[in-house]
């Protein structure tokens, strides 16, 4: 294919890197300087320049806000990935090296008209070649090739003969806009051209700007690979450039039979532990909530830079805290040119997290406790290293059940005259209630398992995914309600599942005339009181609020079903309890317990919640979790 190039700029004839046509992706790390006389190619499948002036402002905040920062002597300014590949094309002077540029136009067409700006209005009369050896790199577009003459001289003429001019335009004026906003002008155009044009080598006091360089192999088509990462949304993450960094061919030694299998064999491991934690119900007992990184073995590589880096701000100032932080840091060490069996031990690492984690998912004790202890916000490698720190089952449960005691230890038992009970009262004690009904929950089947009678797994996925809060079992708040259309809603509720009770009752006909009267003279105070009586449970005294608020009257249900019925009746939200259950949709066991009435062992009543079931229920609670929880004070009897 022949196309136009400039009239003025590269000759094309510069060195290309060593491994420009070598048979495997590659990545790395350049500075914008290292990168100036490339040639780029930008092909007909890419859309044309649409940086609005907003994200040109941004990033030009954000280079220039890492220029003045203190910054340790290896810390940079990290672009996003450009995604390339490496071709040949013709030219009116004979066929020459390209990258084709198959992700990452915008942000090189962006830098592109930065250093021509800083050429026109900073060097005055000097070029790029004179003041610093390099010419500023060519863009050549395939679909509009005049493109790359209107950019040499974008800074004296304006043009909207067509979009890709009107964006690039735009963004010239731009920059000049936003440097004559800045009081010395001079200095902060010379701040930014520093960070370009410096490269690791002799990097000034205002740092470097670097680019993860990521070339794909010239086999790969790269039209499926801009598909890929554009049309079908997935960014390219820093698990795929730290794939890449494991699977260079470099790291193998010469390509011999040896070498290309245990490429081929680190490249089928890390695709299996992939496809593995694909599995939602193992990816959702990992994470503490919903993470939807589109590499979900990226998290074991995030936990590796967390260990180096935690303590060594040194270190953490180099990676730096982005996106890219984690690669940064895995590209740190492949720097360093490991040997193969510095790769066979570094990934190796990788495989022990992936297998630890895969130990605790399939065993049943370890599954709920560790579990539980994420949902609290346990970090993943305090877990990993007290797996690793003992050397049997048994001391490992141990170790687990101790550190779910240290995480209750707020959780103490409290007396009144009659019996002990745990001090949590709502609203106070939200998170701690969530956390102790939970592993309420989870207790039973742990027992269930240790007696190889195992049930069911917890399903943390559906746990997590929807919303689940502690609610109070008799919803004492009804007590409380102001707005008409909340107190219509529950005597709605309320007679829907009382009507048989109430037949013949003239209750019925004074619920009735509130509910179209506006102005009944029937109070809504009057009708709740009547209503409770009737279905049973007890009209809540201010002695009682104390023991409302109390653990026995509270459980776990869901944003939706709390919503729905959040102040109905007990026998109400029995009814519905049992319906949700009955279609399969995900309930706690012990929350479906307490509807079903399962400690109430005399069985006196099915349709309320009274202060006996209150105290037989947090009883309960206390007996199933008095492994986690400090022992019950002893009671003395009056003589």
């Amino acid at each position: 294919m022949k196309f136009n190039v400039p009239t003025q700029g590269n000759n094309y004839n510069f060195v290309l890197p060593y491994y420009f046509f070598k048979m495997a992706n590659q990545i790395d790390l350049y500075s914008i300087s290292e990168i100036l006389e490339y040639n780029f190619f930008i092909p007909s499948y890419q859309r044309g320049y649409r940086w609005t002036s907003q994200q040109v402002t941004e990033l030009l905040e954000d280079v220039y806000a890492f220029a003045l920062k203190d910054k340790h002597k290896k810390e940079f300014y990290c672009l996003q990935p450009v995604v390339v590949k490496a071709v040949q094309q013709d030219t009116p002077n004979g066929r020459a090296n390209f990258w084709e540029v198959v992700d990452g136009q915008q942000r090189l067409t962006t830098i592109n008209i930065l250093l021509r700006y800083l050429v026109n209005e900073h060097l005055r009369g000097s070029t790029l070649k004179e003041d610093f050896g390099k010419d500023l790199f060519t863009l050549i577009y395939e679909t509009r090739p005049e493109s790359a003459d209107f950019l040499l001289t974008i800074g004296e003429k304006r043009s909207d003969s067509n979009i890709d001019y009107y964006y690039m335009s735009a963004a010239y004026d731009a920059i000049h806009k936003w440097f004559n906003s800045k009081p010395k002008k001079n200095d902060v155009r010379q701040a930014i051209l520093s960070t370009l044009t410096h490269d690791r080598n002799d990097q000034r006091s205002e740092g470097i700007v670097q680019i993860i360089w990521y070339e794909i192999e010239p086999s790969q088509n790269p039209i499926d690979t801009f598909i890929r990462i554009n049309l079908g949304k997935i960014p390219l993450t820093s698990a795929e450039l730290i794939k890449a960094l494991f699977l260079q061919e470099r790291n193998f030694g010469t390509q011999n039979e040896i070498g290309v299998l245990r490429q081929m064999e680190i490249a089928r491991e890390w695709d299996q532990m992939e496809n593995k934690l694909q599995n939602d119900e193992f990816w959702w007992f990992l994470n503490k909530e919903k993470n939807d990184t589109p590499s979900r073995i990226a998290l074991i590589f995030d936990l590796m830079c967390k260990v180096a880096t935690d303590g060594d701000d040194e270190l953490l100032k180099t990676v730096g805290t982005d996106k890219f932080s984690t690669f940064r840091y895995f590209n740190q060490l492949f720097e360093q040119e490991l040997t193969f069996s510095q790769l066979q031990n570094l990934w190796q690492k990788v495989k022990d997290y992936f297998m630890t984690f895969e130990e605790w998912f399939n065993d049943p004790t370890w599954y709920h406790y560790i579990g539980f202890l994420v949902f609290c916000g346990d970090q993943m490698n305090d877990l990993y290293d007290l797996t690793k720190k003992h050397a049997t089952k048994k001391a490992i449960t141990t170790a687990l059940v101790g550190r779910i005691a240290d995480q209750l230890k707020e959780v103490k038992w409290a007396t009144d005259a009659q019996e002990p009970y745990l001090n949590l009262t709502y609203p106070k004690d939200d998170r701690l209630i969530k956390q102790v009904l939970l592993l309420f929950n989870l207790v039973p089947i742990v027992q269930q398992s240790e007696k190889e009678k195992l049930i069911y797994k917890f399903p943390f996925k559906a746990f997590k995914k929807d919303r689940w809060d502690t609610e109070h079992i008799d919803a004492y708040q009804s007590r409380n309600m102001k707005k008409r259309k909340d107190q219509l809603e529950w005597l709605e509720f309320a007679i829907d599942d009382l009507r048989e009770i109430l037949k013949g009752n003239p209750l019925l006909d004074e619920v009735a005339d509130f509910m179209a009267n506006a102005s009944s003279r029937y109070s809504f105070d009057h009708l709740l009181e009547q209503i409770t009586q009737a279905s049973g449970e007890e009209t809540a005294s201010e002695d009682d609020e104390t023991l409302k608020n109390n653990i026995g009257n509270l459980t776990l249900l869901n944003a939706y079903l709390n919503r729905s019925y959040g102040n109905a009746l007990f026998p109400t939200k029995r009814r519905r309890i049992i319906a949700y259950d009955a279609v399969g949709d995900f309930m706690p066991m012990n929350t479906k317990n307490v509807f079903l009435k399962y400690y109430d062992q005399q069985g006196k009543s099915r349709s309320s919640w009274s202060r006996t079931d209150i105290e037989k229920y947090r009883s309960v609670i206390g007996e199933t979790l008095k492994d986690f929880i400090a022992p019950k004070p002893v009671i003395h009897e009056q003589v």
